[in-house]
Parts: structure tokens; sequence; C-alpha cells
């Protein structure tokens, strides 16, 4: 831009070089003040960057007025103060529109225009620099200075125009407004996230069981599960169309996983909206062939097998359509529907995966009938806080990677009993989750890994103890009592130090 408007500026060759110098540096920082509106910065937690405030936009057009005079004074040539004035005036009233591109353009991104929202925001300074040199060449050159009002005019339309229109689209249409979704949704935002304490009943020779602090926030965003059923409300009443609906989506599915909310996860995880949001299939079939195989769940499974027939939107990428392949063979297996496996095998057959491993029908299941019961208490008493998790350890067939996948999970009753019940065979671990102070303290009674098939129906009762870490009691340092002193005794005996 600075070299555009030294080559419009066209100063004298005979100039003395002190002035030449100084109209150099005051092109170059007129050209640096212009592509002022343009810097943005985003701070954290928002997802768009700082609206233009008013004491920035006043200095850069004031910087603008003045280094405009300068130039075109220093430079000559075509150029005088006034022409310099003009130009400084009409690029403060282009750079207002111009600064609202960049939240325009993260807006469009967010609201699916993945590859439109960054190229807008890459071409804005490129744009804005044309528009500059546009309106240099109105001013400075002879054969357009009888048209330089409303070229001038012109360029500042064919800015504010579409940045109005556009910003009028993306707020009617989509919500544009709020900073991040803790505002649009009315929820705390992750400074204000509770912390569970996490003990994974895995198999261990250590008679220390493994603990997890885990923060429940989601990115910017308070993960709580009051928080989720906002967001799950919030996204309702826009209709999953606004400029944080998929942020909104993935918090949602994340955030009752995290909970161990196997219900709600998988129903959040079949979430499909014609144009707006498919389903996460891979996390949906881990759901249903790790938790109970109930006619309810086999139910939801068809429907899941029927949208992913219906259309490939969440099948897009190689390594997301081969776990959801994958997916539907296994939970097929899983409730022993031999065709429907064999079905979704035939539609992977000669496909080109991540893995060369060719994927395969697990063995059929017949066996749904597994239990696992136990009896969980806090230094003796039942706990109100704590949940007992179940999860099945699950082998890719095509990666051969062992995984815990959420089964399911369950608050004890007032006795402290869970149950879980209408398992299929496989190997399963316990986990228990709470607050942090109600996970203090050591665990008795890990049961390890538990198998379940048809020889082994039932397991347990599993009786789990977490006991507190009661601290040893202090030293009594008082001074002995000194007994009344007898005729022949002398004066008390005193403790030292004392």
């Amino acid at each position: 831009m600075a070299v555009g408007l030294w080559l419009l500026l066209s100063p004298p060759r005979e100039q003395r070089p002190a002035r030449r110098a100084a109209a150099v540096l005051l092109t170059a920082a007129l050209a640096w003040a212009v592509l002022g509106w343009t810097r943005s910065v985003t701070p954290y937690p928002d997802a768009f960057p700082l609206p233009l405030g008013p004491v920035r936009a006043l200095a850069l057009a004031a910087a603008a007025i003045l280094l405009g005079t300068g130039a075109f004074a220093a430079a000559g040539g075509r150029g005088d103060a006034g022409r310099g004035v003009v130009f400084g005036l009409a690029m403060g009233a282009i750079g207002v529109p111009a600064a609202r591109w960049p939240a325009l353009a993260r807006a469009i991104e967010l609201c699916g225009g993945t590859f439109a929202g960054p190229l807008l925001a890459a071409l804005l300074p490129v744009a804005l620099a044309a528009t500059a040199a546009a309106v240099a060449a109105a001013l400075l050159l002879r054969e357009l200075n009888s048209h330089a009002r409303a070229l001038t005019l012109a360029a500042a339309v064919l800015w504010a125009v579409p940045t109005l229109g556009t910003e009028a689209v993306l707020t009617r249409g989509w919500g544009f407004g709020p900073r991040s979704l803790a505002e649009a949704a009315g929820i705390p935002d992750n400074r204000d996230a509770g912390v569970v304490e996490v003990l994974r009943l895995a198999p261990s020779r250590r008679r220390v069981t493994p603990r997890e602090s885990v923060r429940m926030a989601d990115g910017a965003s308070d993960a709580s599960p009051r928080s989720l059923e906002k967001i799950e409300a919030f996204l309702r009443r826009a209709r999953y169309r606004d400029v944080f609906a998929r942020e909104g989506v993935g918090v949602v599915r994340r955030g009752w996983r995290r909970w161990w909310f196997a219900e709600r996860a998988l129903d959040a995880a079949m979430l499909s909206v014609p144009g707006r949001v498919h389903p996460d299939y891979a996390e949906a079939l881990d759901l249903l062939k790790a938790g109970p195989l109930t006619a309810q769940r086999y139910a939801k499974l068809l429907r899941l097998d029927a949208q992913a027939s219906a259309g490939s939107a969440g099948l897009e990428t190689v390594s997301g359509a081969q776990k959801a392949f994958e997916g539907f063979i296994a939970a097929y297996a899983r409730f022993g529907d031999s065709a429907k496996a064999q079905r979704w095998l035939e539609r992977a057959d000669g496909l080109r995966w991540v893995s060369d491993r060719p994927l395969e029908i697990a063995s059929l299941e017949t066996f749904r009938a597994g239990t696992v019961t136990g009896r969980l208490t806090e230094s003796g008493v039942p706990p109100q806080e704590v949940m007992v998790g179940l999860f099945l350890m699950w082998t890719s067939s095509a990666t051969r990677v062992t995984e815990p996948l959420l089964s399911d999970a369950v608050f004890p009753d007032a006795r402290g009993k869970f149950s879980f019940s209408n398992l299929g065979p496989g190997d399963y671990e316990l986990a228990l989750m709470g607050p942090e102070d109600s996970m203090t303290g050591r665990l008795f009674g890990n049961p390890g890994l538990i198998t379940l098939d048809a020889a082994h129906p039932s397991f347990g009762p599993v009786d789990l103890r977490l006991v507190r870490n009661e601290a040893p009691p202090l030293p009594d340092l008082s001074p002995p009592a000194a007994p009344p002193p007898g005729p022949d005794e002398g004066p008390p005996v005193r403790w030292p130090g004392r």
C-alpha cells in the first residue's frame, strides 16, 4: 500500500533528500495507520475479536488525517495538504465498516463457512489497501479529479452496504451478538467450573488406586449438568441455527459423557438436524455396543442405521467412516443380528481404510443377561454424591487398540447398593466419581477386571469401602497437674519450656 501511495504521489526527483526521506516515512506511517482498521485481538475466552472502541476509532481517524496531510504535503508532486486531509477523512469513513469484518468473518466461519470465513479475514487488509489506492488515485490523478467526490463516496458505500447487510443477516438469522457460548446460553464460564475426583478400579498390583482430578469445563464454558441443560434449551430455542450451535452441540455431547450419563450422552450423540447437525456415529456406537443390550437400545441402533443409510453427513472422513462402519458391525454382533452386521461388512468391503487390517464380524452374541452388583460405603456410611461407573474394555478389530467404553453409571441407593444389568459378555471395570471431599482416603475392595459370559453371568456383590485418612491425634503437651504440696514437699515441678 505504501508503495502504491508513493507512486501515485509522484514526488519530484529534484526534491531535497531530507524532505524526500520525511515523505517516505510519513507515507509508510499513513499506510500503517490505514491498515490499523483491520487489526484485531481476540481475548480468551471470547470467540470474536474485540470491537473497535470509540477511542481507538478516533485515534485511527485522527492519525489518518494528520499523516495524510503530512505525507501529501511533504511528497509534493501531485499531492498537497488539502488532498491529504480529504484522503484521511475518506479512509476514516471507510475504516469504520472495515473494522467490523474481523468479527463478521469469524461469525461466518462459525456458521459453517469453514473456508469462507478465514478467506475473508485474510483478504480484508488487501481489500482495504486496494480501496485506499483507488481513493488516492481519484484525488491525485488529473483525469479522475472531476469524479473524485463520486468515486470516494462510491468506495465508502461499497464498504458500508455489504457490512450492514451481512451483520443484519447474521444477527437476525444466526444470533450474532454474544461474544461466547456462555454468554449466549446464559451459563457461567470455565472459571466457575467445579472439579471432581475419578478413581479407576483397574487391575493393579499397587495398593494405591489411580486417581484423577477432572475439571468439568469445556473450552471457555462451564460443563456442569445444569449448564448442559441450559445449553440444550438454548439450542432448541435457536433451532440449532446459531453461531454457537456447533460449539454447543459439542459441549453437550462431551459433557454428558464426562459425567457418565450414558443415556443422555447417547441421545446427544444421535442428535440429527438436517443441514445443521449430524450424528456422532463413532461415539453413539461406542455407547450402544458397551451399554445394556436392551430392546430400547436396539431400536436406537436401528434408528442410527437409518440415518447413516440416508446420507453421508458425519462419514466424510476416512477415519470417521472406518470407525462408524466398524461400530455398526460390532454393535449388531453384540445384539446378535448377523444379517445387518454382514450388510455393513459388505458395504465396507473394498474401501481403503486407515488400517490395512480388514474389518471383521466378531462372534455373534446371544448372552445379554450379565449383572454386576455391589455396595459402596464411605467411612461406613452410604455416600450421597458418589457415582459408580461401569466400563467395557473394548478391543478394536481393525487397530487392536483396547480402550474403556462407558457402559452405564448409577448412584447407589440409600443403603449404598448398586447394580448393572442386561450386560453382554466381555471384560469390565468399575470406577468412582464424586466431589473431592468425598473421595479422600483409601479404597478397599477393588475387584479389578470383571469378566462376564454365559458361564459366569453375574459378578458380585462387590464391597467397595472408602476410608478417610484420619489424622492421628496430636500428643497432649500440656503440663501434668501438680499435686498439692505436702507438709514435707517443696515447690511444684515446672514443665520444661513453660
